[in-house]
C-alpha cells in the first residue's frame, strides 16, 4: 500500500474533447505540502449542460458526519471528513483552467482551505462546508458555502 494522502481514489474517464487540466502529481504535492490527508480524491467528469461560460475546475468538500462511529473499537484512528474533486474541462480550456490551479493558485487555496477546516471551530465543524473554485468567462472565481 502506497502512502498517498488520501484513503480512496477515483479517475472517470473523459468524454471526448474534454480532458483533466493537470494530474494527480500536482494535486498529491500541494496536498502533502498542506499536510492534508483526505477521504478522498476523486478526478470526475462533469454533467452535460448548464451555463458554457462557468466551468468548475475543483471542489473541496467538509461534511459535518460521515458515517456513524459508535461501532467502532476504541482508539480507531479517526477517518478525514474531506474530500476533493477535481473537473474535466473542455479540452479548448485546458491550458486556461491548468494555469488557474497551478499558477493562479486555486489548487493551493483548495488544500489551505482544507487544512484550515479541519482545525476549525467546534461550532463552524457542526454543518458540512464546500470550496469551490470555476473559471466564470475566463475569470478565476472562488465560492464558499455551507450545508
Amino acid at each position: 500500500m502506497q502512502d498517498e494522502p488520501w484513503e480512496h481514489y477515483r479517475r472517470d474517464r473523459t468524454w471526448t474533447g474534454w480532458s483533466y487540466p493537470i494530474g494527480r502529481t500536482p494535486v498529491e504535492a500541494a496536498l502533502r505540502k498542506a499536510g492534508v490527508r483526505l477521504l478522498s480524491l476523486n478526478f470526475s467528469q462533469p454533467g452535460r449542460g448548464g451555463d458554457s461560460t462557468v466551468i468548475t475546475l475543483l471542489r473541496a468538500d467538509r461534511y459535518a458526519d460521515i458515517g456513524t462511529t459508535y461501532h467502532l473499537t476504541r482508539g480507531t484512528p479517526r477517518r478525514p471528513r474531506t474530500t476533493l474533486a477535481l473537473s474535466a474541462v473542455p479540452s479548448s480550456l485546458r491550458s486556461q483552467a491548468a494555469e488557474a490551479l497551478t499558477t493562479g493558485g486555486a489548487l493551493d487555496g483548495a488544500c489551505a482551505w482544507l487544512a484550515r477546516a479541519e482545525k476549525a471551530d467546534p461550532t463552524w465543524l457542526d454543518k458540512s462546508h464546500n470550496w469551490t473554485a470555476y473559471l466564470d468567462s475566463g475569470v478565476l472565481r472562488v465560492m464558499e458555502s455551507e450545508r
